[in-house]
C-alpha cells in the first residue's frame, strides 16, 4: 500500500487510518486520500470536531481552530498531523 503524500510513516499513517475508522464507524478499506465530509455521510460537522479530538488524543498534539477548520479530507488531516510530528 503506498503512503498518503505526507509526512506520516506507515504506522502514523496505520494509526491515523485506525482513529478515522473507529470515530466514521467506517472501514479502514474505505478511507482514501479523498475521504472527506463530501464523500462520506458518516463525515458530519459534529463527527468532525470527535474525530479530531481523537486524533488529537491518539497523537498527542493540539490544532489551532484554523487548523481545524482546514481539514476536510483525509489526505488535508494526514497532512495536518505530519506538520505536527
Amino acid at each position: 500500500k503506498g503512503l498518503t503524500k505526507t509526512m506520516l510513516s506507515e504506522a502514523q499513517d496505520a494509526q491515523l487510518k485506525e482513529v478515522v475508522a473507529d470515530t466514521l464507524g467506517i472501514g479502514e478499506d474505505e478511507i482514501d486520500p479523498d475521504l472527506s465530509p463530501q464523500t462520506n455521510p458518516a463525515w458530519t460537522s459534529f463527527t468532525h470536531l470527535t474525530l479530531l479530538s481523537a486524533v488529537e488524543e491518539s497523537f498527542g498534539i493540539q490544532f489551532s481552530m484554523d487548523e481545524m477548520a482546514s481539514a476536510q479530507s483525509y489526505a488535508k488531516l494526514a497532512a495536518l498531523v505530519g506538520s505536527h510530528l
